[in-house]
């Protein structure tokens, strides 16, 4: 994940995409010397780096001895330091990795990262939350039948457990990155005759990536085939499904179906898919999911 630290104090600084430093107090990290501007730099995530822009500040920021030019734009190499005004503060990069949401827990002495923008708690065996990125890039909590936004520092409660989110701030154009989205993929879903095996390809840009089978490909194909009987309808009105009616098609019951959902969004989100949450949508209030990938096909094996 990315970590700037503030040399002289040690203090470190998960980054999110764009970061802010300056001394205004909305800043991500705010630097009392008068000799600063109110928004003197950024740091944006940019796929493969950091980049380091000065935000036309009054007496610059300087990467080593160079003064960069107001506007210009450099990628940080790990390990290397920049300043706020030429005897200000002095930030180093120690880690160039990408943004990175994370959730804290003292009673286990854990900390869970997240796998591309989608968080899993308390872990992957018994999933009972799953944070992820909306469109707007805001994170969003999703537990049993609640969603709702979440903040950075904000202590979430599961069970007995208490957890403390550390979420880095995205914007849109951030998500959109070089990894493909859900809006940019093809599901191709293999049914054997007796329903017992599910194969799953995932298609993007002409590229095959069969997922390793897992029993949980079979919610897959039911929201697929859901999808695929309403094509005549709007789109926004295909394939949803409430989740009491879903269980009984599936024969399990709503607590397996929440881990299922955690699953599948996990082993999408492992290739390195921006909006892996979105292979399965909830329609807030309503109990309603439905496939998120519009192209999509069922076959017979």
């Amino acid at each position: 994940m990315g970590i700037l630290e503030q040399t002289e104090t040690k203090r470190r600084y998960l980054l999110g995409s764009p970061y802010i430093l300056g001394r205004d107090l909305t800043c991500n990290i705010t630097v009392t010397d008068l000799h600063v501007s109110s928004t003197h730099a950024a740091l944006t995530w940019r796929g493969t780096g950091w980049e380091l822009r000065d935000l036309n500040s009054r007496n610059g920021t300087f990467l080593g001895t160079r003064k960069l030019l107001p506007r210009e734009r450099v990628t940080l190499e790990p390990g290397q330091c920049f300043q706020l005004t030429s005897g200000g503060a002095r930030f180093q990069l120690v880690d160039p990795g990408p943004p990175s949401a994370r959730a804290r827990s003292e009673a286990r002495q854990e900390v869970r990262e997240s796998s591309g923008s989608l968080l899993v708690l308390p872990d992957d065996e018994t999933p009972l939350a799953s944070l992820f990125l909306d469109v707007s890039g805001r994170w969003v909590l999703e537990s049993g039948h609640e969603q709702r936004h979440v903040v950075d520092q904000e202590r979430l409660l599961l069970g007995a457990e208490e957890w403390l989110l550390e979420l880095p701030t995205f914007t849109p154009e951030t998500l959109e990155g070089e990894a493909p989205g859900i809006e940019g993929l093809h599901l191709r879903i293999g049914v054997s005759r007796d329903e017992e095996h599910v194969v799953v390809t995932i298609v993007h840009d002409n590229q095959h990536k069969v997922l390793a089978p897992r029993s949980y490909h079979y919610l897959l194909a039911t929201l697929a085939r859901l999808r695929l009987k309403d094509c005549t309808l709007p789109e926004a009105e295909q394939g949803w499904v409430d989740r009491e009616t879903l269980c009984r098609m599936l024969k399990t019951d709503d607590n397996k179906l929440n881990v299922d959902i955690h699953r599948v969004r996990k082993q999408l989100s492992t290739l390195g898919i921006q909006d892996a949450a979105g292979v399965v949508e909830r329609r807030p209030g309503t109990g309603m999911v439905r496939l998120g990938i519009r192209s999509v096909e069922v076959f017979a094996l």
